[in-house]
């Protein structure tokens, strides 16, 4: 019996692995043009789409790790109906259930996985990537134009003329709230930690509530990037804040358990009695379960979900594949 486990896993493997990286790559590309579309509107380098990337990679991960295993283990058992092994393996007393017992425990640990990628992961990649987001929109918002009226940094209008890379000169700022106005020679503007900073050099502050006049050689005024931050120890607003990602892929996280019954009914067939069509009939249930899946809002009923084709899955199963 072990060598039949082993034997299993060793067959299972390597198709895993090809599955794997054939999957993962085309989720990849769809989620690079969907940052693409996403940051249209702003101006990003390699480095920050890249970093968008890898701050999306516990979705590709998880959606990749649950369509790789199910599409494996159907082509596993559908081979191995193929070449009449299943019915060689059934005529000497092997049972369909110890068949699946090695490729059973391999769901369960990747369905723990999953779960890990879903409640840890993704919560605090999503984080940094609207962070990311929001500090590179902050940033177009003051890419000021050369010598144009009606420009904001924060609570002061601005006119100035733009030099390179981030220099400005002759700066004229005034603030309404503050009734304040500056007249600055030179001034970068810089992102320090996530602070938008405005250093301005060798200018007046004029103050009309005051009547005053004050020079200045170097001047910063701050811009702060506002950042969201969450706490899995906090758990009300950490819900709260993922609520719609649980939401949409847990059935996909729990997909290797939910969907683990109809990989017998698919690949479990005799090769002269039945012309089978597996991946035909595994892409249409993945197609099903996944567009019922992902486009659910609702955490209980994600889980109605999961638990639905479960049983579908199980008493297909009890019918068609004696245990």
């Amino acid at each position: 019996m072990r060598k039949i486990s082993v034997y299993i896993l060793n067959q299972f493997l390597p198709l895993f692995l090809t599955i794997f990286f054939v999957i993962s790559a085309i989720i990849s590309l769809i989620y690079i043009i969907t940052i693409s579309n996403i940051t249209s509107k702003i101006q990003i380098t390699f480095i920050e789409l890249l970093k968008f990337y890898i701050l999306s990679m516990p979705q590709i991960l998880l959606i990749t790790l649950a369509i790789s295993f199910f599409i494996s283990a159907i082509n596993l058992y559908s081979k191995l109906s193929e070449t009449q092994e299943l019915i060689a393996l059934f005529s000497l007393g092997f049972k369909p259930k110890t068949l699946l017992n090695p490729i059973l425990l391999l769901a369960i640990l990747l369905t723990f996985i999953n779960l890990f990628i879903l409640f840890i992961s993704i919560p605090y990649a999503k984080m940094n990537f609207n962070n990311l987001k929001n500090e590179k929109k902050q940033e177009a918002k003051f890419n000021f134009q050369s010598s144009q009226v009606s420009q904001q940094f924060g609570d002061w209008v601005i006119f100035a003329n733009k030099g390179k890379n981030n220099s400005f000169t002759k700066i004229y700022l005034y603030s309404p709230k503050e009734n304040k106005f500056i007249i600055s020679q030179n001034a970068q503007l810089q992102n320090k930690n996530s602070v938008l900073n405005f250093a301005l050099t060798i200018g007046n502050i004029y103050d009309f509530n005051k009547s005053m006049q004050i020079k200045f050689n170097k001047m910063e005024i701050n811009q702060l990037i506002p950042k969201v931050k969450i706490s899995i120890f906090n758990f009300k607003d950490y819900f709260k804040y993922n609520k719609k990602e649980f939401a949409k892929y847990l059935p996909i996280a729990l997909l290797p358990i939910t969907l683990f019954f109809f990989i017998p009914l698919i690949s479990f067939f005799h090769p002269r009695l039945n012309k089978s069509h597996p991946l035909f009939y595994a892409i249409t249930i993945l197609s099903i379960y996944s567009i019922v899946s992902l486009s659910n809002k609702n955490f209980i009923l994600s889980i109605l979900i999961s638990v639905l084709f479960f049983i579908i899955g199980g008493i297909l199963y009890k019918w068609k594949v004696k245990f």
